[in-house]
């Protein structure tokens, strides 16, 4: 369950001060799919960053799990994030001179809830299900940009996340591995029973998702 109340973020930009998003109210129930959409700068990602504790609001809750975000210190939100939230994001933010396996290993690192055995057997585990394990020893730089999507997917379900939030996870891509990719992902969380919201600016994607949001209409700021 996701829930946000009375939220929002200001940044101040040589003491003037820039009103980012501002959203009275935003319910997403467990296990739904929700596809947010919207212009660019409408606040999509800074809502995604909220959500998955890597910013905190100026003003409002957000409660992810039962949990309210904005009461936790950044090391709590960390944990939080390892253990509850995969984020997969458009850029891949890899390590491209770390292999696939190492990548795949490092959000496990964070949550604490693994030996090292455990570690490497869980992420080509994953690796496998994303159809990379074949390729773990391989160094990202050298893979494609759709394989290297593919390593992103199974780093950020290898901690068997609750949420998983996917920031324009096809927009680096073809058309053609951009459909794979998406279908993969609804696959996955499916499997897993997990929640699942994307930002995608492909309309044809969107009869995929329970519903979608635009943005814009939901965020105050920028009306």
């Amino acid at each position: 369950m996701i829930d946000l109340k009375n939220v929002e973020m200001t940044y101040d930009d040589n003491g003037v001060k820039i009103n980012a998003l501002k959203i009275k109210k935003l319910d997403v129930k467990t296990g739904e799919k929700v596809a947010f959409i919207g212009s660019s700068g409408c606040g999509k990602t800074t809502l995604f960053n909220l959500i998955s504790g890597m910013l905190t609001p100026t003003n409002g809750k957000v409660i992810v799990e039962d949990v309210d975000l904005t009461t936790l210190t950044e090391g709590e939100r960390d944990l939080f994030r390892a253990n509850h939230i995969g984020y997969i994001f458009q850029d891949f933010n890899l390590f491209p001179d770390f292999t696939v396996l190492q990548n795949v290993v490092i959000p496990m690192s964070f949550s604490k809830r693994y030996s090292k055995a455990e570690m490497e057997k869980e992420a080509i585990g994953m690796l496998k299900r994303v159809g990379l394990d074949g390729k773990k020893d391989q160094k990202v730089k050298t893979l494609s940009g759709g394989e290297k999507q593919r390593v992103a997917i199974a780093r950020s379900i290898v901690n068997k996340p609750n949420i998983i939030l996917a920031d324009e996870p096809t927009g680096n891509l073809d058309f053609k591995n951009g459909a794979k990719i998406m279908d993969l992902i609804i696959q996955i969380a499916n499997e897993e029973k997990a929640t699942l919201l994307v930002i995608t600016h492909n309309n044809s994607q969107l009869e995929l998702f329970d519903r979608s949001i635009n943005i814009e209409e939901l965020n105050e700021a920028i009306k």
